[in-house]
């Protein structure tokens, strides 16, 4: 059980001292003639557990970088660092009972009485937040309550992490403009601490999904406000552990739950919840999947959708004239690139329709593929001269790439072309 700093000077002091030791470190990590590479990483990795320490002790902002630069910046660090930031993913640091106590009876009032049995201790603690169980009106519900002090320390905790992430050694000499994804960070986390927001996409979720192979909590709407959410409690194991004890036939399954649920939350409900934290899903006693958290919930319109289809569609039929022209139409080219990196964009574009053309099944540890994939993202990316990264592409690859991550972690293969279905529908 920790005090997490809630002020912005408190928060402040707490990421200048971690700065302050990262900086300590730096100097002597360039200064020092290292006898081994052995004792170079060592170094490396006591830097990244003060990071990690730190980042978990604050919460908001802080922690949810860490996760994601796990996720998605996890090529330019030692695979050693990578699974210290990975520990943020299961960080137990919460607040006292006392203060909870505090925030449902200024969020709740007379509807604190019908309560009853509100657990001391959380069942789960994240980034932006902790929950508890209870119950209410005999019914076992789960209470969502988000830590003071963080949606207001977004901006500021956000612009300091980012100077000090900017110096880091972790990059080993490689280049990377870092503001796109700060600015998706600042998204995220703005998104994630609106529990009206939250509230809203669970009941979108739950209409949209009723009745399908997937578990939506319902929602308490009356008891739920912008600090606290309330929601029918889902009995389950977590992911990993239920990964772990499954059989081949199981996970094979989920493997297709996975896939089909990403397809059909974008192609067909425009809603995709985009953070593929295991952390999110619990798996029910029948095998099923149940989705725990909504705050990451993005929105997408209907022709941003006919587009997207129409791009991959174009890319899977090798058509580049209609692959380049719809790609300009939705901006995720500019057509005053010229011809060089259009043909990046295409040869990136075939990479990465290649696994859905074929009968094979896909094997999600080729490390080929990733590797490509990722080469030529980001040789795309440096010579892009007027097309910045389409924002709401950031989001939804991410989830995609979380999806390719926890089939990874299943280790099965799909034949990818039969969900084609599913995005030409």
């Amino acid at each position: 059980m920790t005090k997490i700093p809630t002020s912005l000077w408190s928060r402040g002091s707490k990421l200048f001292g971690m700065a302050s030791k990262v900086a300590l470190n730096e100097i002597g990590t360039k200064l020092k003639t290292w006898e081994s590479e052995k004792d170079r990483l060592a170094s490396k990795l006591e830097m990244a557990h003060t990071l990690v320490k730190t980042m978990s002790e604050l919460k908001g902002a802080s922690m949810k970088l860490g996760q994601l630069i796990s996720m998605d910046l996890g090529e330019y660090f030692p695979p050693e660092v990578v699974k210290i930031l990975e520990s943020l993913h299961q960080q137990s640091t919460f607040l006292p009972y006392s203060q909870i106590h505090e925030i449902l009876k200024s969020e709740l009032q007379d509807k604190l009485n019908d309560l009853k049995n509100i657990s001391p201790e959380p069942i789960a603690a994240a980034s932006i937040g902790q929950v508890h169980s209870a119950t209410l009106n005999g019914e076992d519900i789960v209470i969502k309550i988000q830590y003071p002090g963080v949606a207001e320390s977004i901006p500021s905790d956000l612009k300091m992490l980012e100077l000090l992430l900017k110096n880091l050694a972790f990059f080993q000499g490689k280049e990377m403009d870092l503001a796109p994804f700060f600015h998706e960070v600042k998204e995220v986390l703005e998104r994630e601490t609106d529990y009206h927001h939250e509230a809203l996409m669970l009941e979108r979720y739950e209409a949209a999904f009723r009745e399908t192979e997937f578990i939506i909590p319902r929602l308490y709407k009356e008891y739920s406000t912008s600090k606290i959410i309330i929601m029918e409690k889902i009995n389950g194991v977590k992911l990993t552990d239920w990964i772990e004890k499954s059989f081949l036939g199981e996970r094979q399954k989920l493997a297709h739950d996975f896939m089909t649920l990403y397809l059909k939350e974008f192609f067909q409900h425009g809603l995709v919840q985009t953070d593929p934290n295991p952390g999110n899903f619990l798996m029910a006693s029948d095998n099923r999947m149940a989705l725990l958290d909504f705050g990451a919930v993005k929105e997408y319109d209907k022709s941003f959708i006919d587009g997207y289809r129409r791009v991959l569609k174009s890319a899977l039929e090798n058509n580049i004239e209609e692959l380049i022209t719809t790609s300009e139409a939705i901006g995720f080219i500019d057509a005053r690139e010229p011809e060089e990196v259009k043909k990046l964009y295409v040869s990136m574009m075939e990479t990465l329709a290649a696994p859905f053309r074929s009968n094979l099944p896909f094997d999600f540890n080729d490390k080929n593929f990733y590797d490509l994939s990722r080469d030529q993202s980001w040789e795309l990316t440096k010579k892009c001269r007027y097309s910045p990264p389409p924002k709401d592409l950031l989001f939804l690859h991410r989830k995609l790439g979380g999806v390719f991550f926890l089939i990874k972690k299943l280790d099965v293969k799909l034949v990818l072309k039969d969900y084609w279905h599913l995005v030409d529908n």
